[in-house]
């Protein structure tokens, strides 16, 4: 009999924290997998037309306090009409882990740390001390895993060192395939939202498309209103056709990422990344990657300098296999499994 594993995240949505478990649950086939999303998000309908269980607690798009008592109270009848042997928790608000703490029948609790300040929200630098006492008091009683180096010390730092705390760098199930040819294309792959860079990403396209005529834009994600220089494709966990498309990403996030997914994904395709250095991009890429800038206008002539004669592209694409080979996603699998079992 399959062992039963609950995915709890905080959206059915595009997002890293929704694609990771959606990729485990197609390729662990051996266990008997469901996702429990405490808001519904647009991607609830592709989940479940690839076979993955899944349910909402709230149907509602709108995350807001307004149903935080009705999201705890929902979860608390659906754990205690249930019953699974491993509770994996994506991150995306610590009080269900609690509550799944509390409600437990045989189940091993796993709090999955994928945020680059192990609390899940981006726009905060630092852990408010109520999510450092409610961490401290977690740390005991759950399987932490760390997606990466800075993130495992962020943890160890602030919360301190646990005998459970595992480090489990994230992957994703892409073999390194080397470009041949240029696309003139660039893209911006994930929320509207301006920490993670998208509005740094249509400022770019804005200044390239009064003089750049030969390079192309693309957009993957929910947006509201796409620039008429861009060209939106809508967004899916089938990604592979959007990086055949562009040769360039531009991930100019100041947030505090984990360990990106969708740069592990470029590199995959052999699609080069402009990014700002910060501790998630650097852990995979290296603190001498040559596309790393400073600013906006460093990314911008950056661009330009990569579609020059000066470029050396050739090195660029060995740097990009290398990464690709270390963050490999077999072995990320068999890390999970052994916890699982």
């Amino acid at each position: 009999m399959k062992r039963k594993i609950l995915h709890i995240i905080i959206k059915s949505s595009y997002d890293g924290t929704t694609v990771y478990p959606v990729r485990l649950c197609e390729k662990m086939e051996e266990y008997d997998h469901t996702i429990i999303s405490c808001f519904k998000g647009n991607a609830y309908e592709e989940i479940l037309n690839k076979g993955i269980k899944c349910e909402n607690l709230i149907s509602s798009h709108d995350i807001s306090y307004k149903y935080l008592l009705l999201k705890y109270w929902r979860l608390v009848t659906y754990l205690r009409k249930k019953s699974f042997d491993i509770i994996h928790y994506h991150n995306g608000g610590i009080g269900l882990v609690i509550l799944s703490i509390w409600l437990r029948r045989k189940e091993k609790i796993i709090f999955h740390i994928h945020s680059g300040n192990v609390i899940g929200d981006a726009s905060t630098l630092s852990i408010p001390l109520t999510h450092k006492l409610i961490l401290k008091y977690l740390k005991n009683k759950t399987i932490t895993i760390a997606v990466a180096n800075h993130v495992l010390n962020k943890y160890k730092t602030s919360i301190g060192i646990k005998k459970n705390l595992k480090l489990i760098p994230n992957a994703v199930p892409f073999n390194f395939k080397k470009r041949n040819s240029l696309n003139n294309s660039i893209g911006y792959i994930g929320r509207e939202e301006k920490l993670k860079g998208y509005y740094a990403f249509k400022r770019i396209t804005d200044e390239l498309s009064q003089y750049n005529k030969f390079v192309h834009f693309y957009e993957m994600g929910n947006f509201e209103k796409s620039q008429k220089n861009i060209n939106h494709l809508y967004p899916s966990f089938n990604v592979e056709w959007f990086y055949k498309k562009i040769d360039l990403l531009i991930f100019l996030s100041t947030a505090n990422e984990g360990l990106p997914l969708t740069i592990l994904e470029a590199l995959s395709f052999d699609v080069g990344v402009i990014g700002y250095p910060v501790d998630g991009v650097v852990e995979i890429l290296g603190e001498h990657y040559p596309l790393l800038v400073g600013s906006e206008k460093e990314a911008v002539q950056m661009i330009n300098k990569f579609y020059s004669n000066e470029f050396d592209r050739e090195e660029l694409s060995k740097v990009h296999s290398e990464c690709s080979v270390k963050f490999n996603f077999d072995k990320m699998i068999n890390q999970l499994k052994h916890i699982y079992e």
